[in-house]
């Protein structure tokens, strides 16, 4: 009995929280024989996973699997097991698929849902298949080998496939709330092998094959990317309104520097894309039925894919015009389907006819649709903010937009006399990733301000001017040593604002002090603890960065502080 209600009390308890004694009871009840029985019996907190494999205690996965069982029903164990998902591979699998087909209607959907993926990822976790395929089909596709079975291999490899893995935020705590959806509890991800990129396909592919060979590539790559992205919107991460995965993984559909050290999607996009342009200087017929199946499709990165090839001279320019006017309202303004809109604009508009311009011209007017704007945001504010930017940028561009748009563009002027439009480079992008030497404007907003009134002054600016660069982030990559000095002086007031902190984590400029690599190590040690979870994400990605030259003074005392954070989850929310 003293026994059990000591493992009771542990159960309770996770890594975070026990201390070193409650750790050697919970050694001494799982060294026994017979692990798997005695993790079920005492079923202690799953946060404890990785402990067990430290401790010596886990010699295979199969012991884990009555455990996992038992708690199907806990939303905290799904997150301790994708937290912990290295752990499993295909036998885990096997096992738990079958409990869970036997357990599946006694679950909430929800859960039923997060451990099927689960299972998917540990499914394909060990057998790397893309990454042995990719390089069994290179050889043959540089022979010239086109057949219809070899393109179908290239197709699945790089088609993106499900992977899960710890949700990490930097926000509030999601345990706060019912998690409604399998990315409330785990992060859910389409990757390609890392091995499988767009610039070794293409240069496998030959330039002037016959017309066929790339018509039969992109009706298979078409298909592939259609499952994947059924697939990814089955599981909530893909979706006709709002922003998704495939706006995350491809900031633009053509070529660009915003493309870079993206993943998921974007491989096989690319592709698609480079194909397409050579299929149509071979065969317009064949090209232009390839896009218009593209323009027809459900999925909104088809039709930005569409988007793309309609920009091209050599596509009829009705095609071009009406592509705009049958396009969903709110792809016109918002997600990322909007760098293509802008691209496709600038490219054709002067060819469209009156009538034409006029049809997309009133759209345009019009704004973006209310309902794909969350309940109590500033709506009338975003939507004369998306039709200031297309509007101006097309006057920038010469373009002609008619009276009643000048009058609109204008009235939106006087109500936001504050605004300017975008660089040019930048037009179109919600997102803009850059060097300290790009987007200079932002900075300057916060020259000659004190270094004791930089945080506040940030905020002001960013209060003030909606949408418009990003003064704080533009100082992190111009200047992250003044940018660190003041947060130290915000800190020491006891203002530890997490997302300029984490702007300037993520910022990989060079510091021109020596000392602030340790000053940064330094504060994250400082760090209170409420709320250093939120940037643990971040300070992480940084500790990476700067393992070799941080001092290990530094090093060893941040490693710990974030392992230990990081062996629970961190505070959620719905904001990632």
């Amino acid at each position: 009995m003293t026994d059990n209600l000591k493992a009771t009390a542990i159960r309770k308890k996770t890594p975070a929280e026990a201390n070193p004694f409650e750790r050697e009871q919970l050694r001494f009840f799982l060294s026994g024989d017979d692990l798997a029985a005695m993790l079920s019996e005492v079923n202690p907190s799953m946060a404890w996973l990785p402990m067990l494999w430290e401790m010596n205690l886990v010699k295979n996965e199969r012991q884990l699997i009555a455990w996992i069982e038992r708690n199907f029903a806990d939303a905290d164990a799904v997150r301790d097991v994708v937290a912990n998902i290295r752990f499993f591979g295909q036998e885990s699998a096997s096992f738990l698929d079958y409990s869970l087909n036997a357990q599946a209607e006694m679950l909430p959907p929800l859960l039923a849902k997060c451990w099927s993926l689960v299972i998917r990822h540990m499914r394909a976790a060990k057998h790397n298949r893309a990454r042995s395929e990719w390089y069994e089909i290179m050889p043959q596709l540089k022979r010239g080998d086109h057949s219809i079975a070899l393109l179908e291999q290239l197709a699945d490899a790089l088609r993106p496939k499900l992977k899960v893995g710890k949700r990490f935020s930097w926000y509030d705590s999601a345990e706060s709330r019912v998690p409604e959806q399998p990315s409330d509890l785990m992060s859910i991800n389409f990757e390609v092998d890392e091995d499988v990129s767009s610039d070794d396909v293409l240069a496998a592919w030959p330039d002037k094959g016959a017309p066929e060979a790339d018509e039969d590539l992109l009706s298979q790559l078409t298909g592939a990317l259609r499952g994947a992205l059924a697939d990814a919107t089955d599981v909530g991460v893909e979706g006709s309104e709002g922003y998704s995965a495939s706006d995350t993984d491809i900031p633009s559909v053509a070529r660009d520097r915003q493309n870079d050290l993206r993943a998921g999607f974007q491989a096989i996009v690319r592709v698609m894309a480079e194909v397409w342009t050579r299929l149509l200087a071979k065969s317009s017929v064949k090209a232009l039925a390839i896009a218009a199946n593209w323009r027809d499709s459900q999925f909104r990165l088809m039709r930005r894919l569409a988007l793309f090839a309609f920009a091209n001279a050599d596509v009829p320019s009705d095609f071009a015009a009406d592509m705009l006017i049958g396009l969903p309202l709110g792809e016109l303004f918002l997600t990322h389907s909007t760098v293509e809109v802008y691209r496709l604009i600038r490219a054709r508009w002067k060819e469209f006819s009156a009538e034409k311009q006029q049809q997309i011209l009133l759209l345009l007017c019009e704004g973006p649709p209310r309902s794909w704007f969350r309940e109590g945001a500033e709506i009338d504010r975003f939507i004369d903010r998306s039709r200031f930017e297309i509007l101006s940028d097309m006057e920038r561009c010469g373009l002609d937009i008619g009276p009643e748009a000048t009058k609109i563009l204008e009235d939106i002027c006087a109500r936001w006399p504050e605004w300017l439009p975008k660089p040019s480079e930048q037009a179109g992008f919600h997102v803009w990733h850059h060097s300290g030497t790009r987007e200079r404007g932002d900075k300057d907003k916060l020259r000659g301000t004190a270094d004791a009134e930089l945080v506040p002054e940030a905020r002001s600016i960013a209060a003030e001017s909606f949408l418009e660069g990003d003064s704080w982030q533009g100082l992190c990559a111009s200047d992250p040593d003044r940018a660190l000095r003041g947060l130290v002086i915000s800190a020491t007031n006891g203002d530890w604002p997490i997302d300029y902190w984490g702007q300037l984590l993520w910022s990989r400029s060079a510091y021109a002090d020596d000392r602030t690599e340790q000053k940064i190590a330094q504060s994250l040690m400082e760090w209170p603890k409420v709320g250093f979870g939120k940037i643990a994400p971040a300070a992480s990605a940084w500790l990476k960065d700067h393992a070799k030259t941080l001092p290990d003074e530094f090093l060893w005392r941040l490693w710990d502080r974030i392992a230990d954070t990081t062996l629970v989850d961190p505070p959620e929310s719905d904001n990632e």
